[in-house]
């Protein structure tokens, strides 16, 4: 990724060196308080900490700042899916997807001398992907490229990524989307197309006999939906056995013969989806691509997440320091806890898998948390299907915080990014809407003072 996107409200906080003050005094209070909540909060202690002055608190009243973030750029390229159409609503504000890819040079075999031409449709095989409202209808169109595709010394396209293309609509298409139909299939007629390189081929024309004239020839397409009435983006897959032109011809002879020549898709590398989006009338109206930031006190008090516009959420501590004014004290576990917005998920359902990365002031992706195995660090998912309360992620990050106040020093703009994991962060809309008052983003530390 080139880059990734955040928001919260600030509470009174009790600072750790006045717990240490009051403890001595309530020291009963605390130990009923906290074996009240052993159900809630339970993990082990060793017996190295059983000791007549050893404290446990469990602490979740720290300040939490939550924003939002919106990344320049990510990459689109070699991910095997191709996203078409648009969707707009009050919260994220409009999105607009469109693909590009190209086809693949082949050794067109010597057709027969009596084939004619019937037909020819590029064809894209539903992938199940949708975002929106998949029961209106969708119009799409198909256009030839004024340029070859060729991706950046990175080896990558990204979702603001375009090429020049011709205005002239080379096939187009009206349907309803038919997602949950396995393998099913969109047809757009390119019956122009499919009969100038039909003739070529019958023709052994110069322009199909090498890779570099072949390009020449055929730069790639881009497809894009072209109805001001599409309420939904559907998803296709994208590699050599989904997307690729299909010429259809027959053969007089005494029993007709139906034929077909399929020209399958280019390199993966060259198929990428390009995004756009437009927050003008919602919450993030002002925020700028590039890590720019803002607020959740500008954003109403919410954080955003969403894949494909490059959206983050991001998290930072800005009372952590606290901690170190306990003279003797170790931290056992430490988790955040954040709460999806109340009505956000009737329509988009909630990511199941959500990650978390480390990040700077400058908001830069810099590396995915990880758990003791090393692998990459997800959150555990609750959710509440009788009344929404208990929906949430809590993530366990005990290690990035002993890793902050190891050398007694916590540095705020050391913060953390809540995002989907990178490939469906490259390839959906998948979406989170995170509440940053009732209740607020929480990070709960269970420490041991003695």
């Amino acid at each position: 990724m080139k880059g990734i996107s955040e928001g919260k409200e600030k509470k009174q906080i009790l600072s750790f060196a006045g717990i240490c003050l009051i403890i001595p005094i309530i020291f009963v209070t605390l130990s009923v308080s906290i074996v009240s909540c052993s159900k809630s909060y339970e993990f082990t202690m060793g017996n190295d900490f059983i000791d007549s002055q050893t404290r446990l608190q469990v602490i979740d009243t720290f300040r939490v700042d939550l924003k939002t973030i919106l990344l320049d750029s990510i990459t689109t390229s070699s991910t095997n899916h191709l996203l078409i159409g648009d969707y707009k609503d009050t919260i994220f504000g409009s999105v607009k997807c469109e693909s590009y890819f190209d086809l693949a040079f082949q050794d067109f075999s010597e057709l027969d001398l009596k084939a004619e031409y019937d037909s020819a449709a590029i064809v894209m095989v539903y992938s199940g992907y949708s975002y929106g409202d998949t029961t209106s209808q969708m119009s799409v169109s198909i256009h030839m490229l004024n340029e070859n595709i060729e991706p950046y010394n990175s080896g990558y396209l990204y979702n603001n990524t375009v090429f020049d293309y011709s205005p002239e609509v080379t096939g187009s298409i009206s349907f309803y989307p038919s997602i949950n139909s396995i393998d099913t299939s969109v047809a757009i007629p390119v019956n122009s197309l499919g009969e100038d390189l039909f003739n070529r081929i019958m023709e052994k024309d110069e322009s199909i006999s090498s890779s570099d004239l072949f390009y020449e020839y055929l730069k790639g397409f881009k497809v894009t939906a072209t109805s001001s009435g599409n309420k939904a983006v559907i998803g296709f897959k994208a590699d050599k056995d989904n997307l690729f032109l299909r010429l259809y011809y027959h053969i007089n002879s005494e029993v007709l013969e139906k034929k077909t020549l399929t020209v399958t898709m280019g390199p993966e590398s060259h198929q990428f989806n390009n995004i756009s989006y437009d927050f003008r009338d919602t919450p993030l109206e002002g925020i700028e691509a590039g890590g720019n930031e803002i607020s959740s006190f500008r954003s109403g008090n919410k954080g955003y997440m969403q894949g494909l516009t490059s959206l983050l959420s991001k998290i930072q501590f800005p009372t952590l320091q606290d901690v170190l004014a306990v003279r003797r004290w170790k931290i056992l576990r430490a988790e955040l806890v954040i709460t999806p917005a109340r009505g956000s998920y009737d329509d988009f359902p909630l990511p199941k898998i959500l990650h978390i990365y480390d990040t700077d002031k400058e908001n830069r992706v810099n590396s995915v948390l990880k758990d003791s195995q090393g692998n990459p660090l997800t959150a555990t998912f609750e959710f509440d299907g009788s009344y929404g309360e208990n929906t949430r992620y809590t993530y366990e990050i005990t290690n990035f915080i002993n890793n902050e106040l190891a050398d007694a020093y916590f540095d705020y703009d050391h913060g953390l990014l809540i995002g989907l994991e990178q490939e469906r962060f490259r390839s959906s809309l998948d979406r989170l809407l995170i509440e940053g008052r009732n209740p607020p983003v929480k990070l709960r530390l269970y420490f041991l003072t003695y």
